[in-house]
C-alpha cells in the first residue's frame, strides 16, 4: 500500500535516507534499483528525489555508502567490513549527542570510544534534516557539571579495549606497567578479574601470575601496553562485585543518620535551602526554626563523598548527630586552625 500523497515532511525524508542506507550491501545497486525498492516499500517518491539522496548518503555516511562514480550509472554499495546503521529516530539522535556531551567530562578518555560509530550516525541524521529547528536544537540546551571537577586520567590508546576483550574472552594479560610509587616501568602477568570506574580514574581489579591468591587494582593511565596471552584466567568466573570489597572499594557502604544544622550565609540565604528542592533522599525530613536555622534530617551512605559536601558549607552547616561524626568534624576544625594560624 502506497503512502498518501502529500508533502513530505523532514522525519519521512530521514526516514527514506536511513531505508536507502539499510538496503546498501556487498553488490552494487543503481539508483534506479534503490527507486524501485523504495516504491516496494510504499514511498510515493520521484526518481530524481532519489538520485538527490544518493548524492548526500556517501558524505553523510561514509562508513554505511560508498559511490562507483567512475563510470555511469553510479553504483552504491556498503563498504567492506561495515556495520548495520542502527536506524535512529532524529529525537533518538538530539539525546544520544546531548547524552555524550554530558558524559564526556565524567569518564576517562577512550572508555565511550564503542560509542562513537553510533554518535556519527546522530551527527548524520540530524545533518540529513533539512529542518533549522532540529538542526538547531542542540543550540537550545547547556549541559554544566556540578562544581569543581578533575580531569579524567588520560588512557593509552587500545589499552582499555584490549583489557575489555581480556575479560570478556577470560584469558589473562600481559602488561607494562608503572606504579604511582615505584615510577618503574615493568613487565607482568596479570589474571583479570573486573573493571572499577570510580570517579574520574578507572581501575583492573586483578592479581599477579605470582601472587594468585592476592587481589590488587591497577589504574588504567599507568598501563603502557596490554596484550592478551593465550591461558585462561582463574579469575574468569568471579564477579567483580564480590572482589572489589576485598581491595577497599566501597560497593555496599553502611548506613548512618544524620542530623545537620545550617545557617544563613554572608548574603543571607540559608545554606541548605535548595535541599527543599533537591532533597538528599525521599525520606529526608527538613525543618525550620524560630530563629531562621534549617535542621535536616536523613539516612546516607557514611562515605568521604557525603563528608567532602558537608565540608564545602564551610561554618554554614553544624554537624548535630552523629556524635562520632560531629566530633571528626571537630577534630578536622581544630587542626584547620593550627594551619592556618
Amino acid at each position: 500500500m502506497k503512502k498518501e500523497k502529500t508533502k513530505t515532511t523532514h522525519y519521512e525524508a530521514i526516514a527514506r535516507g536511513l531505508d536507502i542506507v539499510g538496503m546498501m550491501g556487498p553488490t552494487y545497486l543503481e539508483i534506479k534499483h534503490v527507486h524501485m525498492k523504495l516504491v516496494e516499500k510504499g514511498y510515493e517518491v520521484s526518481r530524481k528525489t532519489v538520485e538527490r539522496d544518493l548524492k548526500k548518503l556517501p558524505e553523510l555516511f561514509p562508513q554505511h555508502v560508498f559511490v562507483n562514480d567512475r563510470s555511469k550509472p553510479y553504483g552504491y554499495k556498503s563498504p567492506q567490513g561495515s556495520r548495520k546503521i542502527s536506524g535512529m529516530s532524529p529525537d533518538q539522535a538530539i539525546c544520544l549527542q546531548l547524552a555524550f556531551e554530558y558524559l564526556y567530562p565524567l569518564f576517562p578518555n577512550r572508555s565511550l570510544e564503542p560509542i562513537t560509530p553510533s554518535l556519527r550516525e546522530a551527527e548524520a541524521i540530524l545533518e540529513m534534516n533539512a529542518s533549522k529547528r532540529m538542526k538547531n536544537w542542540k543550540n537550545k540546551v547547556l549541559t554544566l557539571n556540578e562544581g569543581f571537577n578533575l580531569k579524567p586520567a588520560k588512557i593509552k590508546k587500545g589499552v582499555l579495549p584490549t583489557i575489555q576483550s581480556s575479560l570478556w574472552e577470560g584469558r589473562q594479560i600481559k602488561v607494562k606497567y608503572t606504579s604511582a610509587y615505584k615510577k618503574k616501568l615493568k613487565t607482568y602477568v596479570l589474571h583479570p578479574v573486573g573493571l572499577v570506574y570510580r570517579g574520574r580514574i578507572s581501575y583492573l581489579i586483578c592479581s599477579f601470575e605470582n601472587h594468585l591468591d592476592n587481589f590488587s587494582y591497577l589504574a588504567l593511565h599507568r598501563f603502557h601496553s596490554v596484550d592478551i596471552i593465550r591461558e585462561p584466567s582463574i579469575h574468569r568466573d568471579k564477579n567483580v562485585k564480590d572482589v572489589a570489597e576485598i581491595v577497599g572499594f566501597v560497593v555496599s557502604p553502611k548506613k548512618i543518620k544524620v542530623k545537620l544544622k545550617f545557617s544563613k550565609t554572608a548574603g543571607g540565604h540559608t545554606a541548605g535551602g535548595h535541599l527543599r528542592e533537591t532533597p538528599i533522599s525521599n525520606n529526608q525530613k527538613i525543618t525550620e526554626t524560630d530563629d531562621g536555622f534549617i535542621i535536616v534530617e536523613d539516612t546516607v551512605d557514611d562515605v568521604l563523598e557525603f563528608k567532602w559536601w558537608i565540608r564545602a558549607f564551610g561554618d554554614a552547616v553544624e554537624v548535630l548527630e552523629p556524635q562520632s561524626l560531629r566530633e571528626e568534624f571537630a577534630q578536622m576544625s581544630n587542626r584547620m586552625r593550627k594551619i592556618y594560624e
